[in-house]
């Protein structure tokens, strides 16, 4: 059998393979799908060729000149879905009929004369050659991006195959020629696969060292293959050895995989390799030892920014209320502190509904006359904000729990595609140590109400019946009664200090006790109302009035409504404490937010602020910041809230006050149980202040 037609059913058989391998991932793409398209047809005229040069030109040379002609059909239609450039319609529009038109011309009687033969070569060629011209000239991506190179080379590619297709097929050059054309149609199928399944086109540098390691597996697995083969006596044990060699290749090729890719990016690539390599040790740091989400922050973007290769890494973070990302480490140029539905809204709901890695060379690769090119553009604006080229998500679950924003200003191709997924295999751990912590926390904190709630107990019992009657007979004696001031003075201290303890006592055991929950109808401007009168009584001389800035189109909710007056006189109080000795008035205002069935309700004072370091330690129990504060006030508000499936959030910034929202839900109806009392929120039903929030994830699997 000559050269070129084995040439030909090998790749027949190559292309088949790949082709399957593409199916197998059930991705049920229309670029999969066309590629099949595209796959179908050049097997059909590999087994054209075989057939022809094993049964003769009659008439499989006319069968194979007519398979030929509908290559560009195909071709075109791959790299129109493909890729983001728009052909001309008259480029479709004549390429599937006249693909047509000529495959009937070369099977009828006509397809014997030189002249037709010619024209299906030419006509092959020319549609090639307008497609990869228009590829080229496509005006919606700029001259000298990473994209408009890559596509420049790949539609190379595509005209030079071509080219030698049609050069084999020449009488003068057949044989030997027409093998290594068949070879360079394999590998264009396997590196359009590559493509296609990587939703990225490859650098060269990256295509020519996975086509090295295709050309070492494939000598050596060769060689395995003709060795056994050649060991067998007759054709029965030579078949045994030929099983024998396929279960030995299907062993040994993973590991060889691996291993050959790995070299060939060590001598070949040596910047690139050791990237991976500090990429790989840092994967295990974090896995081992690292709990800490700060401390985690801080060791990513130390490594990948001593790397040397970015210019610009931070890390954000999710923060406890859900509402924003803030950066917790940063290396380069200082990039935005917050991303939010209101400072970012394009990336803050790109990082929510893809939960995917963000590239802006993909993002500026789309068509300028697209319906999304201002939103992409509007996102690449907002990566830049902070500092990004490339931005990988810590997902866990359905939950985006933070993420890290890349870039290296140096270079416009920084990172390839194996370099890629070694980033996103940090993000995936970062998310893992994230959730780790999480966990931790609220073991710590089952802990700390546990030892609370054994602490209440006791206390109920061993002190406020003595407070009881130290309070009593101090108010027996009457502090109003003597006529020395300093001894009235001392007895009016003791039942000022006994009614704070009994206080303090009160918040254990409320932070401590089972949640309970008396639900009624309850009209909370009118709430307001009344909290404003009660709270008018008891102002301060230095203190600021209350402003009630309230919606009248508010519904009322489902709510016990004496919890939620807690609530607002524990805040209306802070905001007052916040701002005293300054007489600036204390703001409340509400909102119905009926797009997403919520009433809102925000309490502004206009004190110093929250230090951004403490913003995210003011809901723990027993973190205060005053001198004679429990640090339970908050914890207590925080609870109510939630238990009524609602979220409180602070926003705060230092020298311009701190404003604290709630957010409840209207008619919480699935929360309401029989005995009329809440259940437990379940989880993920908390709503976001900006979107609504999936439901927090269970914590993911450690690799190790």
């Amino acid at each position: 059998m000559r050269v070129e037609v084995q040439s030909a059913l090998i790749g027949a058989f190559v292309t088949v393979a790949v082709m399957t391998g593409m199916l197998l991932r059930l991705r049920r793409r229309r670029s999969d799908l066309l590629f099949a398209v595209f796959c179908v047809t050049l097997v059909a005229w590999f087994l054209a060729f075989f057939l022809r040069g094993t049964f003769g030109d009659d008439p499989w040379l006319r069968v194979e000149l007519a398979i030929a002609a509908l290559v560009p059909a195909a071709m075109v239609r791959l790299f129109v879905d493909l890729l983001p450039w728009t052909a001309r319609p008259t480029l479709r529009n004549v390429a599937y009929p006249t693909s047509v038109l000529f495959a009937l011309a070369a099977l009828s009687p006509i397809g014997d004369l030189e002249i037709v033969q010619a024209s299906v070569g030419v006509y092959v060629g020319v549609i090639v050659l307008a497609s990869a011209r228009r590829m080229i000239a496509a005006g919606d991506l700029g001259q000298g991006t990473v994209e408009h190179a890559r596509r420049r080379y790949l539609a190379f590619a595509a005209v030079v195959v071509t080219l030698m297709a049609i050069l084999g097929e020449l009488p003068p050059i057949r044989g030997s020629f027409t093998a290594i054309s068949h070879l360079t149609v394999m590998l264009y199928v396997f590196f359009l696969s590559q493509v296609i399944l990587r939703d990225r086109l490859l650098d060269l540098n990256e295509f020519v060292g996975r086509m090295a390691v295709l050309a070492i597996l494939a000598v050596l697995f060769a060689g395995i293959s003709a060795l056994l083969i050649s060991l067998g006596n007759n054709a029965s044990s030579r078949l045994f050895n030929a099983v024998v060699g396929v279960i030995i290749l299907l062993t040994l090729y993973d590991p060889l995989k691996d291993r050959l890719e790995t070299k060939v990016v060590e001598l070949f690539f040596r910047e690139r390799y050791r990237f991976i390599q500090v990429l790989e040790d840092l994967r295990r740091r974090m896995q081992h030892g690292v709990l800490d989400p700060a401390k985690m922050s801080q060791i990513v973007s130390d490594t990948l920014y001593d790397s040397r290769r970015a210019t610009h890494v931070a890390v954000y973070l999710l923060e406890p209320m859900g509402n924003s990302f803030r950066v917790h480490a940063y290396r380069g140029p200082e990039p935005s502190s917050r991303v939010d539905a209101r400072e970012l809204p394009e990336l803050w709901h790109a990082i929510q509904q893809n939960r995917a890695p963000i590239l802006a060379e993909q993002l500026a690769g789309g068509k300028e006359q697209a319906p999304d090119a201002a939103t992409k553009r509007d996102l690449i604006d907002a990566m830049r904000a902070v500092s990004a080229d490339m931005l990988f998500p810590f997902v866990s679950g359905e939950s985006v729990l933070g993420f890290l924003a890349l870039r290296d200003d140096r270079s416009v191709e920084p990172y390839s595609t194996a370099e890629i997924a070694g980033l996103m295999k940090i993000a995936e751990t970062a998310a893992t140590v994230i959730w780790n912590s999480k966990l931790a926390e609220r073991l710590r904190e089952r802990e700390r109400l546990a030892a609370i709630g054994s602490m209440a107990a006791g206390l109920a019992h061993e002190i406020r019946n003595p407070l009881g009657a130290i309070k009593g007979a101090a108010e027996y004696l009457d502090p109003s009664a003597y006529q020395k001031q300093e001894q009235g003075e001392l007895l009016q201290v003791i039942i000022d200090e006994t009614n704070r303890l009994n206080s303090v006592v009160s918040q254990f055991l409320d932070y401590a006790r089972p949640f309970r929950a008396n639900l009624q109808a309850t009209d909370v401007n009118e709430l307001l109302k009344k909290t404003a009168k009660l709270l008018e009584a008891q102002k301060g001389e230095q203190s600021g009035g209350l402003i009630l800035d309230l919606d009248d189109r508010l519904p009322t909710i489902t709510a016990d409504s004496e919890q939620i007056k807690q609530v607002l006189i524990n805040l209306i109080i802070n905001g007052r404490e916040a701002s005293q000795g300054s007489g600036k008035d204390v703001t409340v205002a509400t909102r119905y937010l009926p797009e997403r069935g919520l009433i809102e309700v925000r309490i502004k004072d206009q004190g110093v602020g929250i230090p951004p370091e403490d913003l995210e330690k003011i809901f723990i129990p027993f973190f205060t910041t005053k001198p004679q504060g429990t640090g339970l006030g908050l914890a207590v508000c925080q609870r109510i809230v939630m238990n009524h499936n609602g979220i409180i959030y602070p926003e705060s910034k230092v020298g311009a006050g701190t404003e604290f929202v709630i957010q409840l839900p209207v008619q919480p109806k699935e929360l309401i149980s029989t005995t009329g009392s809440f259940s437990r929120p379940r989880a993920g039903s908390k709503v976001s202040p900006s979107v609504d929030l999936p439901a927090p994830p269970p914590a993911p699997k450690s690799e190790g």
